[in-house]
């Protein structure tokens, strides 16, 4: 049984090994990985984006979850990925989400990550999520306050200082709200 989500305009699905080519477009541009971490940063040959795949699959078997690829519904097309991981060192557990740059302005993050959270709330019975970004990215801080995240910290991250949000599962078994 294939694991998906579904939101309003996307289909979000873990990755298979077939992915990393279309993963690969926007993972090795430069303006779509501005911000993130050193760590997991631009794909600078279709290998890295290989073994990235690899990588998520390990995780996805292995914790229940991890980054998954987005479709838009309306057109089959790939656009993005978004999905949770652990951060290293730490119980949290991130969200995070990009989309290739045809996709962005279009509350499509919000829209993802709000199906994130009731997934992570409701189905995997996670306590609590966090998310980050530099300072800079005012359009994923924006998505985290949207999504009803608070300001937790300041704290380097991968070798940059992030704003860290976070939400704790609500009490009620009831969606969580874009």
């Amino acid at each position: 049984m294939s694991i998906t989500l579904e939101t309003p305009r996307m289909t979000l699905r873990p990755f298979q090994a077939t992915d990393a080519p279309v993963l690969f477009t926007w993972v090795s541009d430069p303006e779509v990985m501005r911000f993130m971490p050193t760590v997991t940063g631009l794909d600078h040959s279709l290998e890295q984006t290989v073994a990235r795949v690899a990588r998520y699959m390990s995780y996805q078997e292995h914790y229940g979850f991890s980054r998954w690829l987005i479709f838009d519904r309306e057109s089959g097309e790939a656009i993005g990925d978004a999905g949770l991981l652990k951060m290293n060192g730490t119980d949290e557990i991130e969200l995070g989400y990009r989309f290739a740059k045809p996709w962005w302005g279009q509350g499509r993050a919000t829209e993802v990550a709000a199906a994130w959270l009731e997934y992570a709330f409701n189905t995997l019975n996670i306590p609590a999520i966090i998310a980050f970004a530099e300072p800079e990215n005012r359009a994923s801080i924006h998505v985290m306050e949207k999504l009803g995240m608070q300001f937790l910290r300041m704290d380097a991250i991968s070798g940059k200082m992030e704003v860290v949000y976070g939400i704790q599962k609500p009490a009620s078994t009831g969606d969580v709200q874009a």
